[in-house]
C-alpha cells in the first residue's frame, strides 16, 4: 500500500471557468486571470474540461475522478445563471475514462474520451444528449494513446513512451481508416507536446493546446501552439504562448500548483487547476479496494 501521508495529503484537480472577451483570454499569456470553480467534494475531483454548444446551451464535459473506485468517469454540467453546477455522471466503464472530446458529425454527436486502459481509440454516440451514450466505433486498435483530438480529418494523439510516461510521441492517424499517416510521428520523446484540449481559432490562428511535463509532473505549464500545417504528409506547429499556475487566481483564494487543459466556447473559457488537500476518507476507500481485489 502507498504511504498513508501520500494518500490523505491528496493532489487533486478542479475546473475553473470565467467569462471573457477574446482580447482578455489566457491564450495571450499575460497577467493574472481569475476563475470561479466547480463545487467539489472528497469523493470526486474534476479535470480535462471540454465545452460543447447545442441548441443555444453550453455544456461542460469533464473527467470525474472517483476516489472511491480509483478511476475516472465522464461527467457533464450545463451552464445556467452564470455558472456550472456539480457535474452529473454520463458515461462510465470498467476502465478509466478521461479527456471527453465531444464533436458533431453529420447531425449526430459523438464523444472520443481517452480509453488507453482499453488499448484503443474509440468513440461513443449520444443516444440522448448529453446523458446517454453508447459505444460507436473503434478508430485505432492496439495503441497506448492519450489525449486525442480530431483536426482536418486527422487524429492528433499522444502515444505514451514506455520508458517514461511523462514523455510522448505526438502522432497523426487518418480518422477514417485508423492508419498512421506518413508524417507521423511529428515529435518524439517530447515532454511538451501531450494534448491539452481541443484545437480552436484565435486571432486568425489555429491553436492546439499542449501540456508541459518537463520537470517530471503534470501541470507545470500550459502551452498554446499555432498549427502551421496539418495534412497526411506534413504536420508543423510553433509555440504561440504559455501560461503557468502563477497566471491563475481563484475567487476562493485557493492557490493552484498546476494547470494542464484548456477549453473555450463563445465567451466562456475553462482550465483545470491542481491543488492539494487533506482527504481522510480516501484512505478507507483505497484500503477497501485493496481488500476487495485480494478476495
Amino acid at each position: 500500500m502507498r504511504p498513508i501521508k501520500d494518500i490523505i495529503a491528496e493532489e487533486y484537480w478542479n475546473i475553473g471557468f470565467r467569462l471573457c472577451p477574446e482580447e482578455d483570454s489566457v491564450v495571450l499569456g499575460n497577467g493574472k486571470f481569475t476563475f470561479k470553480q466547480l463545487e467539489t467534494d472528497k469523493r470526486f475531483w474534476y479535470a480535462d474540461p471540454f465545452l460543447f454548444e447545442k441548441d443555444g446551451k453550453t455544456y461542460l464535459f469533464v473527467e470525474m475522478f472517483d476516489n472511491k473506485k480509483e478511476r475516472g468517469v465522464i461527467g457533464c454540467s450545463e451552464y445556467e445563471n452564470g455558472g456550472f453546477k456539480k457535474p452529473r455522471v454520463v458515461l462510465c466503464e470498467s476502465f478509466h475514462l478521461s479527456y471527453p472530446y465531444v464533436f458533431e458529425k453529420d447531425g449526430d454527436i459523438y464523444m472520443m474520451p481517452e480509453t488507453h486502459e482499453d488499448g484503443c481509440i474509440k468513440t461513443y454516440k449520444a443516444v440522448l444528449f448529453p446523458y446517454r451514450w453508447e459505444q460507436d466505433d473503434i478508430l485505432v486498435k492496439d495503441v497506448n494513446a492519450v489525449d486525442t483530438v480530431i483536426e482536418n480529418g486527422l487524429l492528433i494523439t499522444s502515444l505514451v513512451c514506455p520508458q517514461n510516461d511523462m514523455s510522448v510521441d505526438l502522432c497523426v492517424f487518418d480518422a477514417g481508416t485508423g492508419v498512421q499517416c506518413g508524417c507521423s510521428p511529428v515529435f518524439t520523446d517530447s515532454k511538451t507536446k501531450r494534448g491539452a484540449g481541443k484545437c480552436f481559432d484565435f486571432n486568425g490562428k489555429r491553436i492546439r493546446p499542449s501540456q508541459s511535463c518537463v520537470n517530471g509532473g503534470y501541470g507545470e505549464r500550459l502551452l498554446f501552439n499555432e498549427i502551421k500545417k496539418c495534412t497526411e504528409s506534413e504536420y508543423c506547429e510553433t509555440e504561440f504562448s504559455e501560461i503557468t499556475p502563477e497566471n491563475i487566481e481563484t475567487e476562493s483564494k485557493l492557490t493552484p500548483c498546476g494547470v494542464h487543459t484548456y477549453a473555450r466556447c463563445g465567451n466562456i473559457e475553462c482550465v483545470d487547476m491542481k491543488f492539494r488537500r487533506f482527504n481522510l476518507p480516501r484512505l478507507f476507500w483505497i484500503a477497501d479496494n485493496k481488500i476487495k481485489r485480494s478476495v
